[in-house]
């Protein structure tokens, strides 16, 4: 490994420009949700090119949150004086995507007490095993993880996870045609196909955290002066390919894969998704050049994405144990209305985070405890 990738990989520097994506894409993600949930569905008329636009950026925002939590997997590397991983790096990362995909199944849990899940009917267990984006992410995080025990360099281990990233893109359409359910538990089918309503299974989901981690090698290995750069240069040049193989996939002829839904495991959806969310990230890069300072004072905020995606999840929709905005909210509220609670959440999700940050910063201890008290209370709800 170059000495220069081991003293960036041992600094851990942190890229504003990832961050800053971050944040942009749960602003994006936040109005998304919230119109969604609370607007009348004759005000979001798909049909008109402004509700047509909202509805395609609304679908890029998992795509960004995927390849930058793959970028950043090659920035929190450590290494020893000898070159190999830094003891606790792998134990870390497991258990972070273990938390993640624990989250991701608690938000949807099927009964208010553990008593009570012997009444859940087949139904409501299938859509608590759906595969949503947490559990997406940390399924792939575990993969990616796999990968990094097994090779010595961040280039190997950029290389593999790109060529990863392409077999599961090729791959995927035949893996929608088979119905797992057939042959795997519930779970774990889940993770593969579409057909019990899985949102994000992994085919073709971790396609984008994959070439993500390639997008973090470049950073990496790039000098601090040049890495802003040289990142807008490879996510544009990146964008250019991926909606080329778009464009070029949609000629295709059917007959050549199994029966498969074009929008969701078909190569021109996938390589279009793929492009403008690169698009999205050399615009981020090219902002992040342009004003640094803007950048980095409202960056750190994207740092918190996974209690900032929880936390407006509450919010909108409340917990089997508290009712939601949404409860009875939902599909009635005119457009600025809506735009009026879109505010609301975004504002209440962001203040709670940056109390909970200064409450850290000033007195851990205290944050500590509530994180106990939160857990025993969650424990106790649970009995």
């Amino acid at each position: 490994m170059p000495r220069s990738v081991q003293a960036q990989a041992a600094a851990r520097p942190r890229v504003q420009v990832l961050d800053f994506t971050r944040l942009v894409a749960l602003a994006l993600m936040i109005q998304g949700h919230t119109l969604d949930a609370l607007v009348d569905p004759r005000w979001l008329d798909p049909e008109t090119f402004h509700w047509r636009t909202w509805v395609h950026l609304r679908g890029l925002t998992a795509p960004l949150f995927l390849m930058v939590s793959g970028a950043a997997t090659v920035l929190g590397l450590r290494y020893e004086a000898d070159g190999r991983l830094a003891r606790g790096v792998l134990r870390h990362r497991v258990w972070t995507a273990v938390k993640v995909m624990a989250l991701g199944y608690l938000m949807v849990f099927p009964a208010a007490r553990i008593a009570d899940l012997r009444w859940v009917s087949r139904e409501v267990w299938q859509g608590f095993l759906q595969v949503n984006i947490l559990q997406a992410n940390g399924a792939t995080l575990l993969l990616l993880t796999a990968l990094l025990a097994c090779v010595r360099t961040p280039r190997r281990y950029a290389a593999w996870s790109l060529g990863l990233g392409l077999v599961v893109v090729l791959a995927s359409p035949w893996v929608f045609a088979v119905d797992w359910f057939r042959w795997l538990p519930e779970g774990l089918a889940a993770f593969l196909s579409h057909r019990h309503g899985s949102g994000f299974p992994l085919f073709p989901a971790s396609a984008f955290m994959f070439l993500g981690v390639g997008l973090g090698a470049v950073l990496m290995e790039s000098p601090p002066e040049l890495r802003l750069r040289r990142f807008r240069l490879t996510c544009l040049t990146a964008c250019l390919v991926f909606l080329l193989l778009g464009m070029a996939a949609e000629g295709l002829p059917r007959h050549l894969f199994p029966a498969h839904e074009p929008h969701q495991a078909g190569y021109a959806y996938t390589c279009l998704r793929a492009g403008f969310a690169l698009l999205i990230l050399g615009l981020m890069a090219w902002v992040a050049e342009a004003w640094p300072r803007l950048v980095a004072a409202v960056a750190p905020l994207g740092r918190k994405s996974l209690p900032v995606y929880l936390g407006h999840l509450i919010l909108l929709f409340g917990l089997p144990w508290t009712a939601g905005l949404a409860t009875e909210r939902f599909h009635q509220l005119s457009l600025v209305e809506g735009w009026l609670y879109v505010l609301l959440v975004g504002g209440t999700t962001f203040g709670a985070v940056m109390l909970w940050n200064a409450v850290m910063d000033r007195a851990p201890w205290l944050g500590r405890m509530l994180r106990f008290s939160a857990a025993v209370a969650l424990f106790a709800l649970l009995l």
